[in-house]
């Protein structure tokens, strides 16, 4: 840092990326008093040069596979198969097949729906009726490869009737969340958050029948940028409470601020961003 040099982190655990950033904020506080106590503040190397966090994937559908499977199944409303080894369900009497949902799907994906194909009920099939095709398919994906459906046409020797989901695509017409609300203002030089509504978790703890009297027990942190650049949060406060604690949810605004910035994060580590107009 005394070269001038920049430094990138990165972490997918979002507990991670806010306790460092309140540990940069507290190092900042306390190089800015070391410099205020010095006389010739211009004799004090500059060690800080602040910091950005970038919010650079959203986790907003997918945190693990198993999860994103069963949302899947849940949002295209698809009948599961507990007995089959090879589809995940069937949805209007096509037979569904999940491809990986933490990238997208090649071609090479297809090798496993493949090699485990009822060919002999295949033949039976199209011995009865040699004009349709053996089996309706459903693929759904999280993105994919172009040709992906003519790839498995043209490696199964019976003529196959194939739909391809692609969520990357058409998750606008799905619904896998509810979207959190709050109510946030500027009153009397404080930022003031009354209430917050995670409908995710609320819906989670609905079905537990578990009561909760304060917002603030379903938050895990809140972080505000007093002066938000409407693209990079730049978090001068991070209330990331210690264990048995709850986040304040009052904030002394200070009198340079501008656009306000907050993001609250609830226990699920979903997150709301709230914009409000200061001075």
């Amino acid at each position: 840092m005394k070269l001038g040099r920049r430094f990138i982190g990165a972490d997918i655990n979002l507990g991670a990326i806010q306790t460092t950033t309140k540990r940069l904020i507290k190092v900042a506080e306390e190089l800015k008093n070391n410099q205020n106590d010095l006389l010739d503040a211009e004799e004090q190397p500059t060690y800080y040069t602040g910091f950005e966090v970038y919010n650079v994937n959203h986790y907003d559908i997918f945190r693990s596979p198993v999860e994103a499977k069963e949302l899947l199944i849940e949002a295209l409303e698809i009948q599961k198969l507990e007995t089959s080894n090879i589809y995940d369900g069937e949805k209007d009497g096509r037979m569904v097949k999940i491809m990986p949902v933490n990238r997208i799907a090649t071609k090479a994906d297809l090798n496993d729906l493949i090699a485990n194909l009822d060919y002999k009920a295949f033949e039976r099939r199209q011995a009865e009726h040699p004009t349709r095709p053996v089996e309706k398919l459903l693929i759904v994906c999280m993105g994919h490869e172009p040709d992906l459906a003519a790839t498995l046409q043209n490696e199964v020797p019976f003529p196959l009737d194939i739909e391809v989901v692609d969520i990357l695509r058409d998750k606008s017409n799905l619904e896998f969340k509810r979207d959190a609300e709050a109510k946030v203002m500027a009153k009397n030089g404080k930022l003031i958050i009354e209430q917050f509504y995670p409908m995710n978790l609320l819906q989670k703890l609905s079905l537990m029948k578990e009561n909760v009297e304060d917002w603030r027990e379903l938050v895990e942190s809140v972080m505000v940028d007093w002066n938000y650049d409407g693209a990079v949060l730049e978090p001068a406060v991070v209330d990331l409470p210690d264990k048995n604690e709850l986040v304040k949810g009052e904030y002394e605004i200070p009198e340079d601020a501008g656009t306000i910035m907050v993001k609250i994060t609830d226990l699920l580590s979903e997150s709301l961003e709230v914009e409000v107009q200061y001075g």
